[in-house]
């Protein structure tokens, strides 16, 4: 008898049909075809896999259509099955394996915009912190020089196509599911977590900086730096009372209080 860690391995493999034969010999009960049993557990596994791509990828979806979306994700689940039990965590490679389909080369925002959602799956996977108000910080000390610790839910993707517009069309019951109908148009894009909900906005090149930035935790006046580098305009308390007002604050620390990155965001 195989070791229990072995033997599910095995199983496991054999569901996914990377080595269907070798399962099929450890299912033997009664009168029932191995093979038979076997496909039950592939199709029932696949089957749900699927579902929970499409659940994550509803855009994508209606991008190419539901048949050829079942297709690749079938291929995808062969090739990459899970890794870890919890299926809110699966699809994280599904954006670049669709960038690898040679039938979608003349289609880049399909990948573009499973990346979108992706990021979308993954704010909503991360819980919210208490936002901080801008009233709270009104007596910092002003010579201080402040780090921003933003909602860990915070994504920011900078694409070569409209995949936000894309994205809102299709909230909004877009009929046009054409990738000819979306033009090259470079969008940069914030979203976050707010409550059950995902907030996304565009972003120009300036504010993108300002953010990324605080994300990664390198402190205000770093950040406004990189901003007024890219825009001698850039509006910083304009900026800031958007931060707060977004509820994208979730602490105020002064570097002079707190060592070095010791809460720097990945």
């Amino acid at each position: 008898m195989l070791p229990l860690e072995h033997l599910q391995t095995t199983m496991a493999r054999s569901v996914l049909a990377m080595e269907p034969t070798i399962g099929s010999k450890l299912l033997i009960a009664g009168k029932a075809d191995p093979l038979a049993r076997l496909r039950i557990y592939q199709n029932n596994t696949r089957s749900s896999l699927t579902a929970v791509l499409m659940a994550v990828f509803p855009v994508t979806v209606r991008l190419v259509d539901e048949r050829f979306f079942r297709f690749a994700a079938s291929e995808f689940i062969r090739r990459h099955p899970p890794v870890e039990s919890r299926l809110a965590r699966y699809g994280a490679g599904f954006p670049r394996f669709l960038k690898s389909i040679d039938t979608l080369s003349d289609m880049p925002i399909v990948a573009e915009t499973a990346r979108l959602e992706w990021a979308i799956a993954e704010a909503l996977d991360i819980a919210s912190l208490p936002p901080c108000s801008l009233a709270d910080h009104e007596n910092s000390d002003p010579s201080a020089s402040p780090e921003i610790l933003v909602q860990p839910s915070l994504r920011l993707i900078v694409s070569h196509w409209s995949i936000l517009s894309v994205w809102s069309a299709h909230q909004q019951g877009a009929a046009a599911d054409r990738h000819s109908a979306w033009p090259r148009r470079a969008e940069r894009v914030a979203l976050w977590r707010a409550g059950d909900n995902i907030r996304l906005i565009d972003l120009d090149r300036a504010n993108l900086a300002f953010l990324h930035s605080l994300k990664h935790g390198f402190g205000l006046e770093h950040a406004a730096g990189r901003a007024l580098a890219l825009d001698p305009a850039f509006d910083l308390v304009s900026a800031l009372v958007r931060l707060f007002g977004d509820g994208l604050v979730a602490d105020v620390r002064n570097i002079a209080n707190s060592p070095k990155n010791s809460w720097r965001q990945s």
